[in-house]
């Protein structure tokens, strides 16, 4: 005997969808409130008052949390972990089993994301695991998916697992796509192009981080797409096409000065120096360029960005044979060594940069070894540097 489908109670669904949309209209209060609160105690309060135990508030919490992951690792990671406190605590019969499972597992998501900046790549494995088991007992919608395997190829770009990554980026798309969801394919598309820079396919990394930017709306993820911009010039720079970087740096600038936040706004100033250095026609401005965004960067204790842009400002000081410069920035790396976010192995190959500097044995062939290394090093805690050949 077949048995029917279950009725739908439209009673309860139209009552549901009345509560969905008293939610939305008080949002913006909503978020004023709890913008007003102390940053150190805005979790605490938003888990006991009851205000703010709703659908809604947890949507808006996971979509600031992605924005924030563009210029601070560490709030986008607090608002996360609020997200998934709060999506735990729902009343499934207030909204819908199905549909708070979908949402707990799209918090995760979130979390894993914020995770995988920070960057924590095995909590950002676990919190994405936990995604999967959650959203298998929601309600199946595939978009929720397609936000799953987007999050899983980005962090299997950053594990060096590059075939998967382009794989579950493929998968995601196909998704985004029977959704016509252009703002999401144009995310993935620029997600895709990242992959390939960490192949040093640079070209294929072009095309399709301009392919993403075509299909992206700066309103709904503005800093996105302002580090979308970021990548592709510095893509363009590393593939020896310094004169178009410089062109689209250029045109960029007034919307960095606008939107792009102080972290943003730093790396904008650092790529400036670099493409200044490439182009040879303003050396002193790419030396202020360099030295006010390392300046910014030890300031904030980011210690990766500091030591990058150091290694910058040492290879312009080489080009015009400044060794005293050199030395002066080799010597200035204590402040680097504190920074939070610099593990034992990246002090370690920073101390051989250090060292080749006092010995003036500094190649551009050793520079560029150690800013790969540290590209790498800052996903993978247990990299060692290993320069195979002699600094000159």
């Amino acid at each position: 005997m077949i048995s029917e489908p279950p009725r739908l109670d439209w009673a309860q669904i139209e009552a549901r969808s009345r509560a969905m949309a008293e939610e939305r209209c008080n949002l913006p209060l909503l978020t004023a409130l709890f913008d007003e609160i102390p940053v150190e105690e805005r979790r605490a309060e938003a888990r006991t008052k009851l205000a703010f135990q709703n659908w809604v508030f947890c949507e808006w919490l996971i979509e600031t949390s992605r924005e924030l992951s563009q210029s601070d690792a560490f709030r986008a990671e607090e608002q996360a972990r609020l997200a998934v406190e709060i999506a735990d605590g729902l009343e499934p019969v207030r909204y819908g089993a199905a549909l708070v499972q979908d949402l707990r597992g799209r918090a995760r998501v979130c979390l894993g994301a914020a995770l995988r900046h920070r960057p924590d790549l095995w909590g950002a494995d676990d919190a994405l695991s936990r995604a999967e088991a959650l959203l298998d007992e929601g309600t199946g919608d595939t978009l929720e998916t397609g936000y799953l395997l987007e999050a899983r190829a980005s962090l299997r770009r950053d594990q060096q697992r590059i075939a998967e990554a382009h794989r579950l980026a493929d998968e995601s798309i196909a998704v985004y796509r029977r959704h016509r969801e252009l703002h999401l394919l144009g995310r993935v598309f620029v997600d895709k192009g990242k992959t390939y820079a960490a192949e040093h396919d640079l070209e294929a990394a072009v095309h399709w981080m301009r392919k993403g930017l075509g299909l992206l709306d700066p309103t709904r993820e503005r800093r996105f797409e302002l580090g979308a911009r970021l990548g592709l010039m510095l893509c363009l720079l590393e593939s020896g096409r310094a004169q178009e970087a410089g062109f689209l740096l250029r045109a960029s600038r007034v919307e960095f000065e606008v939107h792009a936040g102080a972290l943003l706004g730093l790396r904008f100033r650092w790529l400036e120096g670099k493409v200044q250095h490439a182009l040879g026609d303003h050396l002193d401005d790419a030396e202020q360029s360099l030295a006010e965004a390392r300046r910014g960067f030890i300031e904030r204790g980011l210690g990766f960005d500091a030591a990058g842009a150091s290694l910058d400002l040492a290879g312009l000081y080489a080009s015009q044979g400044r060794a005293a410069e050199m030395r002066r920035v080799a010597e200035e790396m204590l402040p680097i060594f504190r920074s939070q976010d610099l593990h034992r192995e990246a002090i370690a190959a920073l101390i051989v940069f250090q060292q080749a500097v006092r010995m003036e044995r500094m190649s551009s062939d050793f520079l560029r070894e150690i800013r790969h290394y540290l590209e790498r090093a800052r996903k993978d805690h247990r990299l060692r540097f290993e320069y195979t050949g002699e600094p000159d």
